[in-house]
């Protein structure tokens, strides 16, 4: 049993073991709640970059759809004013079927079912009611093409302009504490980045003029992918022809009937100018055939006469078609822009297939009045800043990914529940560590890079969507295939961000 001075020796030990106990509760306590806030915030840091990044892939997603419908309208001109010329041309040649000449010799076959038929086809009427339509059609679709380009153009300044309001809506939606940092980082590193990736990394081209940014997007335009084998080189043409046994009154009653045959030929095609303004178009079509007959001459034998049969017309053989959206005034070229396909040459070689009426239309009567004086293609698109640039893989940061979207995200002290916030000011004890500036701080960083691959050679590896002529793709504007990333902060982007604190 302890003496009576002993009695309560234990209870400082107690004491002190608590006291103890309790500094070293607080202190994990303190570095639980820090450790939990610091990744609270810095969740917060990477959701708002990387829905930054996401804004920067839509933006040229929007802008690859963008390109794509320009195209798509620009080809859908050139098939306007293709059918404006061969409508034109099946009407001249359709309108020739009731011609003196021509009616006269279409009564030589006994029977020419295609032919009556064909004489009934309404040519003349649609030619004329699409003659009303076709002019405001191709002025819509150009309207509607400087509609994309200017939309292309707000939707690029309106995602620079507003980018770093919802980078900073989506942290406080994380974190309602935190918030964007309003310090020298952002000014200095976070506003650069945004300024390079609106200015610098993407450009506005011109579209129409003679450089090779130009001819990139006029090649696709006029890319057979693009345009239909009607646009490049029609040769059908929707007219009669007859075959079969002549009559017996043709061959003078004294003859025997053998074979009479008449039909078209036709040649067209659409070509972009040299210069990218006008679209010119020529269709012409000329008809031909023969009769034949057998007769028996006395101390000759048999004798055969072939007599040939011509399509008259006021060109002398054949018509023709023209039609122009551009400036108006003679064709004054046969090829065009040196990437208009091969068979677009000569007009679907029109001047050589029906060269008579082609060369007539070509030289004197030229394409006729333009559906639309502002036509060929339109001012402008966007594509990347350098065209020239090949990455020597696939990667995200060598494909697109070489402007980020670094933030600095930060919450103050005062919002972290620690030791000191319910302990009070004004207590000496104090276990959490002072932050600096009294603020929590916390980096991220993300960008928009170009994924389209094909495992094609050694340099492009990635496993993934397969383009249909097995190659690998580089970044462009003109597929949406941009997506978003995080990635690491760089050196000298945590420099940046530890002395701006």
């Amino acid at each position: 049993m302890a003496g009576a001075g002993q009695a309560g020796q234990a209870l400082v030990l107690c004491l002190l073991f608590a006291g103890a106990a309790a500094l070293v509760s607080l202190l994990l306590f303190n570095s639980g709640m820090l450790a939990n806030t610091k990744t609270q915030l810095q969740n917060a840091a990477d959701a708002g970059a990387y829905s930054g990044a996401v804004m920067l892939a839509r933006d040229h997603n929007f802008s690859a759809y963008a390109n794509r419908a320009m195209v798509a309208n620009q080809v859908a001109v050139a098939q306007l004013v293709s059918l404006d010329s061969y409508l034109e041309d099946a009407a001249s040649t359709h309108a020739r079927l009731n011609d003196l000449v021509q009616h006269a010799q279409s009564l030589i076959p006994r029977s020419k079912p295609s032919w009556n038929a064909g004489k009934r086809s309404p040519i003349e009427r649609v030619n004329t009611a699409y003659g009303k339509l076709g002019g405001p059609a191709v002025k819509s679709l150009n309207r509607l093409v400087r509609a994309f380009e200017n939309a292309q153009r707000l939707h690029h300044t309106a995602t620079a302009a507003n980018v770093m309001f919802i980078v900073n809506e989506v942290i406080q939606k994380n974190d309602p504490q935190a918030s964007l940092s309003t310090g020298m980082f952002q000014s200095a590193t976070t506003l650069v980045q945004i300024d390079k990736w609106k200015n610098d990394y993407t450009k506005e081209y011109r579209a129409n003029d003679s450089s090779s940014a130009a001819d990139r997007f006029a090649n696709v335009v006029v890319d057979e992918q693009s345009t239909d084998a009607f646009t490049r080189n029609r040769r059908s043409i929707p007219l009669p022809a007859w075959s079969g046994r002549p009559t017996a009154l043709s061959c003078l009653l004294i003859g025997q009937p053998v074979n009479t045959t008449f039909g078209f030929v036709h040649g067209g095609g659409t070509i972009l100018s040299s210069d990218k303004r006008r679209w010119l178009a020529l269709d012409a079509s000329m008809g031909a055939g023969v009769h034949v007959c057998r007769y028996y001459v006395p101390f000759v034998g048999v004798v055969y006469t072939t007599l040939p049969l011509i399509d008259p017309s006021s060109h002398g053989f054949g018509g023709s078609g023209g039609a122009v959206a551009g400036r108006g005034g003679a064709y004054g070229e046969s090829s065009g822009f040196s990437g208009n396909p091969g068979s677009t040459n000569l007009y679907g070689y029109s001047l050589v297939i029906a060269a008579i009426p082609a060369g007539v239309r070509y030289l004197s009567k030229g394409p006729g009045a333009s559906l639309d004086v502002n036509g060929g293609l339109q001012d402008s698109y966007r594509d990347l800043a350098d065209l020239a640039h090949k990455p020597v893989n696939q990667s995200p940061e060598l494909n697109g990914g070489q402007t980020p979207l670094t933030v600095e995200v930060e919450r103050p002290a005062s919002s972290v529940r620690t030791s000191s916030a319910f302990l009070g000011g004004a207590s000496n004890l104090r276990l959490d560590p002072a932050l600096k500036g009294a603020t929590m701080r916390s980096l991220s960083s993300a960008h928009a890079f170009f994924y389209r691959p094909k495992q094609n050679s050694s340099a492009f590896t990635r496993t993934g969507w397969q383009r249909a002529d097995n190659r690998a793709e580089m970044a462009n504007l003109f597929n949406p295939y941009w997506q978003a990333r995080l990635r690491d902060p760089s050196l000298a982007e945590r420099a940046a961000s530890f002395g701006a604190q």
